[in-house]
């Protein structure tokens, strides 16, 4: 009798066994799958890399030293107040700036004459993208290449065009 009672018994517990795997492939696995693809989404929203870290040969633009320019922005028209910083006191930058500019690019001929004329609307992009930051950010190597790196995609797309290939950008501050 005792061993009908433990057939009967491991019986049960194999049926609950089952019962309970059954729930998690068919409830936690596909809310599991469902919580990753959400992660995976907001990453590439933030752009943050799941891959590696080197840039796509797309992103990657090449041009020869030789088709190169250089358009200096005059420096009287760069000084700008930066945000307010942890000392509590108003700190301004006298910026110096240059756009290399691509000569060999199909766009060249029809825009190169544009970048005087629209050098107002840099000078405005170059101000703004600075004086996001306070004194303290401003002396961080990571804070520099990222406002090198907005200033060049906002005067591209000012340009819609990407015969401007750098942005180069110095800062004094006081």
């Amino acid at each position: 009798m005792k061993k009908n009672m433990l057939t009967v018994l491991v019986l049960i517990l194999c049926i609950v066994n089952l019962t309970l795997s059954a729930y998690i492939v068919f409830t936690v696995v596909p809310n599991a799958q469902r919580t990753d693809n959400l992660i995976t989404k907001i990453m590439q929203i933030i752009d943050l890399e799941l891959e590696s870290p080197t840039p796509s040969e797309e992103d990657t633009q090449t041009y020869d030293i030789e088709n190169i320019e250089k358009y200096v922005i005059d420096e009287s028209k760069l000084t700008t107040n930066l945000a307010i910083g942890p000392d509590g006191k108003q700190h301004y930058a006298k910026i110096t700036a240059s756009l290399t500019i691509n000569n060999a690019d199909a766009d060249y001929a029809k825009l190169n004459p544009k970048v005087e004329t629209m050098e107002s609307d840099i000078v405005s992009i170059i101000k703004t993208n600075v004086s996001k930051y306070n004194n303290e950010e401003l002396t961080k190597p990571e804070t520099k290449q990222a406002i090198k790196a907005q200033i060049l995609t906002d005067v591209q797309e000012l340009f819609k065009s990407k015969f401007i290939v750098d942005v180069i950008v110095d800062y004094l501050i006081q």
